[in-house]
């Protein structure tokens, strides 16, 4: 294949489609931005391409992705590590409530009621949780102590992202000399296998009928570390498994004293689902999920964590009575969660000042289902009264703006949200491990959405040292 170059152009010069008022715009220190100008150019796109390509990671090259790096100030990760431990602690001593309490404090839903009744997450669930999430945050304003994130929204961290940050990173680091003494990065991948390893040494990651590359280098890093991520499509799926993915397997999934078997004699220390389920999903194969909530073989990041990854958490979050009860003081969080409430009762008031709302559904996942400006007003004028409940409602806020070169498009300035990656294992009461494991950005110069289906980039994100 042939090299792939783009003209170059004078840093600084963007290919706007946006105009962002208002916002703020992020940039290096001013060693740090004269260190990454040497490397704006089409020569590093160049190599950047060629280095994807040798990875043999199939599909690396498919998205776009900045050649350089969103460098956050190093102080600013103690800010980023206290804000989503208090995060992760309101959302799992909320797990850790009797089921009553649960039930009282988490809205009905189709998914909650779903996870509750038919599945029964509640019932069988063990004190014992570890797994990991992905914040969707808000940096707004210069990063420092008086401008922790924002948060966005939560995911389960197997839907998206996991692997494909150490990479990034691990590339930049390796074509741009003296990087590493100007920034350091986290290293997502090996934070989830570490934790993973608290498990045990040998995980089944199930899978539908295919894996995408950060999979495979997730499965690559393990093996460097001494683990076994085993990736199985169960024959309940009844899928048809390509040739182009050689790592997969199709296995029987069965039940023995108590724990699950995976073939004939692989019996791991503990599962992992590598996608985000909608309703439908869980439905269409409920059996084979029941049996794995009352099985004795740990989940990682099990299915009672959808309880709390819903939108829903947005409108607890806001709720200063509790983060009290769970938190000990309404004043945590107080900069760092946005006003949510719902939409059922709300949609006259939501209409009336639209450009401060969006409106996001409980259960919707990767930026389906999330609407503002007049897309949003539409929206609401379609939702029956008896499905409002259904909706959250969430203050707007101004993502910073920053500088990126894509691999597949121009420079440009784009507003950017900041993905942080949470690693926890929490015993019922308290964590006996968290780790703030991996930051990565995604950045539009298209929208108001920064997902990267919509036509933005990915942007690798580094901790400028001594700022």
């Amino acid at each position: 294949m042939k090299n792939f170059r783009l003209g170059e152009k004078a840093f600084g010069d963007y290919n706007f489609l946006m105009k962002y008022k208002n916002y703020f715009h992020e940039t290096p220190s001013r060693t740090g931005s004269k260190f990454l100008e040497d490397y704006d150019h089409s020569n590093h796109k160049n190599s950047v391409w060629n280095a994807f390509l040798d990875s043999g990671l199939e599909g690396v090259n498919d998205d776009d992705f900045s050649i350089i790096p969103r460098l956050l100030p190093e102080s600013y990760l103690p800010v980023i590590e206290k804000t989503c431990k208090d995060i992760t602690t309101f959302m799992l001593k909320l797990l850790s409530l009797p089921e009553k309490e649960i039930l009282a404090i988490v809205p009905a839903g189709p998914l909650r009621d779903f996870l509750v009744e038919e599945m029964q997450v509640l019932k069988f669930r063990s004190k014992r949780i570890t797994g990991s999430f992905r914040f969707d945050m808000a940096v707004v304003g210069r990063p420092d102590t008086a401008h922790p994130p924002q948060l966005l929204e939560v995911n389960e961290i197997g839907f998206d992202g996991l692997a494909r940050s150490s990479f990034f990173q691990s590339t930049l680091m390796n074509l741009i000399p003296g990087l590493d003494k100007k920034a350091r990065a986290l290293d997502t991948a090996s934070a989830e296998v570490r934790n993973m390893k608290r498990l045990g040494p040998d995980i089944a990651r199930i899978q539908y009928d295919c894996y995408n590359w950060d999979e495979h280098y997730l499965k690559l890093i393990a093996e460097g570390m001494g683990s076994k991520l085993h990736l199985v499509s169960p024959n309940h799926y009844k899928t048809k498994i390509e040739a182009d993915f050689p790592h997969l397997t199709k296995k029987d999934f069965t039940f023995s004293k108590g724990r699950v078997r995976v073939g004939k004699d692989l019996y791991p220390d503990a599962l992992n689902m590598s996608f985000a389920f909608t309703l439908n999903d869980l439905k269409r194969d409920v059996k084979l999920y029941q049996d794995l909530v009352r099985s004795q073989t740990p989940q990682y990041g099990p299915f009672l964590t959808s309880l709390v990854a819903s939108k829903t958490i947005l409108i607890l979050l806001s709720d200063a009575g509790l983060r009290r009860k769970l938190l000990g003081s309404s004043d945590k969080l107080n900069y760092s969660i946005l006003p949510a409430f719902s939409l059922e009762g709300n949609a006259v008031k939501v209409r009336e000042h639209s450009p401060d709302y969006v409106i996001k559904h409980t259960d919707g996942f990767g930026g389906s289902q999330v609407f503002m400006d007049k897309e949003m007003l539409s929206w609401i004028s379609r939702i029956p009264e008896n499905r409002q409940h259904e909706w959250v409602v969430q203050q707007k806020t101004k993502l910073n703006t920053v500088d990126v070169n894509g691999l597949l498009s121009r420079r440009k300035k784009v507003i950017s949200d900041l993905g942080v990656f949470i690693h926890y294992d929490w015993n019922g009461e308290r964590f006996t491990h968290f780790e703030v494991g991996g930051l990565m950005s995604r950045g539009t110069n298209k929208g108001l959405k920064v997902n990267v289906s919509s036509g933005g980039l990915q942007i690798p994100v580094m901790l400028e040292r001594g700022r």
